[in-house]
């Protein structure tokens, strides 16, 4: 069963392992939207880097 994620940061990592493409689902300018961006990023800077 799976379990819904809720943090947007956690939604971001999420969405870049899986291959989505970058499809912020959250309002621009808002924290959620934000810290989705950061997650996806995170992963992003992490797979270039190794």
């Amino acid at each position: 069963m799976a379990t819904k994620i809720e943090d947007p940061f956690e939604q971001g990592k999420l969405a870049r392992l899986n291959g989505e493409p970058r499809k912020n689902p959250h309002p621009e300018n808002t924290e959620p939207h934000r810290r989705w961006e950061a997650g996806y990023r995170f992963v992003e800077e992490g797979l270039t880097a190794v």
